[in-house]
């Protein structure tokens, strides 16, 4: 497998569904998911899909896992991905974060936990907002952001 950031979306009758992300970046892999909303997913892939240059501050993304009981954020990050500008020449990055559930193993130290840099391009930027849009709406069943120099 290429270097590449890889999602698949399994809806639930509610308008959520259970993200799985699948990461291969400079020999480092890993596997994860994450409830998601599919009105999230695809606010994301069209804030992807029309950002150029992508904002710096704050950068695109979405983070989901297990939130705090106060509903005041993540309290555990199982999945994250975050998209920023990289340099001047038209780079783009993925700050891909995947990590299992503490509960799995009853203790912290038993969690796996990765997080990688995909470097791409907004050319395959917009191949991936187009295919994330249509993996939430249940039109493909996987999205991909490849990685490019």
């Amino acid at each position: 497998m290429a270097d590449a950031l890889r999602l698949q979306f399994k809806p639930d009758t509610d308008g959520t569904g259970e993200l799985f992300a699948e990461v291969l970046s400079n020999g480092f892999a890993g596997a994860a998911s994450a409830r998601f909303s599919e009105s999230g997913l695809v606010e994301l892939a069209k804030k992807l899909a029309t950002a150029f240059p992508l904002p710096a501050d704050p950068p695109l993304g979405i983070r989901g896992g297990y939130w705090s009981k106060s509903g005041e954020g993540l309290e555990q990050e199982h999945v994250g991905l975050t998209f920023y500008p990289v340099g001047s020449l038209g780079r783009v990055g993925c700050r891909v974060v995947l990590s299992t559930p503490v509960h799995q193993h009853n203790r912290p130290e038993g969690q796996s936990s990765l997080a990688v840099d995909l470097l791409t391009t907004y050319e395959s930027l917009g191949a991936f907002s187009r295919s994330l849009e249509l993996l939430a709406t249940g039109g493909v069943n996987e999205a991909v952001l490849e990685a490019a120099g």
